[in-house]
Order: C-alpha cells, then sequence, then structure tokens
C-alpha cells in the first residue's frame, strides 16, 4: 500500500509492505507517480543501485536522492523495482531500477521533486514495514 500526501508547499509518501526491500520499491514508484502526475512508465531500460548507509534514515534519503540524480541527470523514471536491503557492519541496499526516459507527451506532469526532507521521516523495519518521507517540490 502506498500514498500519498500534502504537506505545506511539500508532498509526503507513506509506504507499508511486507518488508524493507518492498517498501524502499515502493517509494520509488510513488516517487514516479509525483514527477508524472499518477502514470508509471513502462519497464524498457534498468539502472543498478548499490548504496551503504549506517542507519535505514540516511539509506532511505540516500536512495531518494539517487532518484533525484537519475532524473535530473539521465530523465529516468522508475516503473518497477528489484532491491534487497542486507545488513553487514553497514546497511547495504542492492538492485536494479526499472523505467525509461521521462516524456512529458507520455507520462504527462506532475511536479519536479527538488531535495528529500528528514522532517517527520519515519523507517520502520517491521513488520510491516513502513516509510514516510517529505518531498521538497
Amino acid at each position: 500500500m502506498r500514498k500519498n500526501f500534502e504537506h505545506t508547499a511539500d508532498i509526503g509518501i507513506e509506504v507499508e509492505s511486507s518488508n524493507l526491500s518492498e517498501a524502499f520499491e515502493e517509494v520509488s514508484l510513488s516517487f514516479s507517480e509525483v514527477i508524472t502526475g499518477g502514470n508509471l512508465p513502462k519497464s524498457l531500460i534498468s539502472k543498478k543501485v548499490n548504496l551503504e548507509a549506517d542507519n535505514f534514515d540516511s539509506l532511505l534519503v540516500d536512495f531518494m536522492s539517487y532518484l533525484i540524480i537519475l532524473f535530473d541527470t539521465d530523465l529516468f523514471i522508475t516503473g518497477s523495482a528489484e532491491l534487497k536491503i542486507t545488513k553487514d557492519s553497514k546497511l547495504l541496499l542492492k538492485g536494479k531500477l526499472i523505467g525509461e526516459h521521462f516524456d512529458q507527451n507520455i507520462h504527462g506532469y506532475g511536479v519536479e521533486i527538488k531535495a528529500i526532507s528528514y522532517h517527520l521521516l519515519l523507517v520502520a523495519e517491521g513488520p510491516p514495514a513502513r516509510i514516510r518521507v517529505i518531498l521538497d517540490l
């Protein structure tokens, strides 16, 4: 389950899933839906994900910042994701994002995401795993 909620001049994403890896996958889809106004792209190309962090909050912010970088540099938006979070000496997020290059004529247009906020940030392992994050528009 994923939903977006309004927060002053920003927008928030809330996700609940059976595990944290799936919750991160759902966050990537909500991210695309914010940019497109609700449309998910086709799965035509893929981008690798390989991130590490000391805690779940940092891992989420780093992941979502990576989504912003992919959009800003390659116009890439995610239509599906295959992600796995593991714990070693650090938290590791590996996998791939599958999607296509954004085209406003095909995907529509919602809003541009500028940054990720730590305000009201929540990452809970669960079960169920829960994520809440505010996006700066």
